[in-house]
């Protein structure tokens, strides 16, 4: 599983219309588009592209660890209008998840309310959206040929790669334009038209669907329980408990 290179003269065509922006090394690819866009030189749609990411976000407060076997990516739309900042997760995290299944070989592959895609129970990519001076920024990291037993310690048994549910390495840039493809179909679809489609497939992959889970709602820190019974037409998360029901729009999710 040593396939880690991008062919960038393969990737600048496979990626059309996404214009590339390659850097060796940074921090965070998402750090930098929001920089590059804040200061009027990156224009949609864009990769914003690294081999070596160092400081990578997750939600909140989390980190995203990568290695040479990771692609770690921003991707840069103009921005949809009718779509909330809460929705853009879910529209590409459906996109991710569908270049994955593709990529592997494996229909089971599924998401998890609101921003990751798991084989099994294992993380396999999480993406990192956020809007910025017009734009939807959605950073994806995505384990291609990543071996969990190179990971640290505490992560070796909650994370897995797409190499290992195929069984084969996997050609990276290759596995860079499926997602991108996918990503551009599924944003290409734009306004309620898109976010429809999104709801009727998002639930038929969603591991959280009759499991017990906890969510610490963003913003107000509240703590959520209740079994998952899918998500609503506005992309909320829906807990029920005995009676009663709650709706959650964002927020960390533990599975129990």
């Amino acid at each position: 599983m040593n396939a880690t290179r991008f062919d960038l003269a393969r990737l600048r065509q496979g990626l059309k219309p996404f214009k590339l922006h390659w850097f060796p090394r940074l921090r965070s690819t998402n750090d930098h588009a929001s920089a590059l866009r804040r200061r009027g030189v990156l224009f949609a749609p864009a990769v914003v592209l690294t081999g070596h990411q160092t400081a990578g976000r997750g939600r909140g407060s989390n980190r995203w660890w990568s290695s040479g076997g990771s692609i770690t990516v921003t991707f840069v739309f103009p921005v949809d209008e009718h779509l909330s900042p809460h929705q853009i997760p879910l529209v590409a995290g459906l996109a991710v998840r569908d270049a994955a299944a593709e990529l592997s070989g494996d229909p089971s592959i599924a998401l998890k309310w609101p921003n990751d895609v798991l084989h099994g129970e294992k993380k396999l990519a999480g993406l990192l959206c956020e809007r910025v001076s017009k734009a939807d920024l959605v950073g994806v990291g995505v384990n291609v040929n990543l071996d969990p037993r190179n990971a640290p310690k505490a992560l070796r048994q909650q994370i897995t790669s797409i190499a290992v549910v195929a069984g084969r390495s996997i050609d990276m840039t290759d596995a860079l334009i499926a997602i991108a493809k996918q990503l551009h179909a599924a944003m290409s679809r734009r306004g309620e038209r898109l976010f429809t489609e999104t709801l009727q497939r998002y639930d038929a992959h969603h591991a959280l669907i009759g499991r017990k889970v906890s969510v610490v709602e963003a913003g107000s820190k509240q703590l959520v329980s209740g079994r998952c019974v899918g998500i609503d037409s506005h992309g909320r998360l829906i807990l029920r408990s005995r009676r009663t029901s709650h709706a959650v729009i964002a927020g960390q999710v533990r599975m129990h």
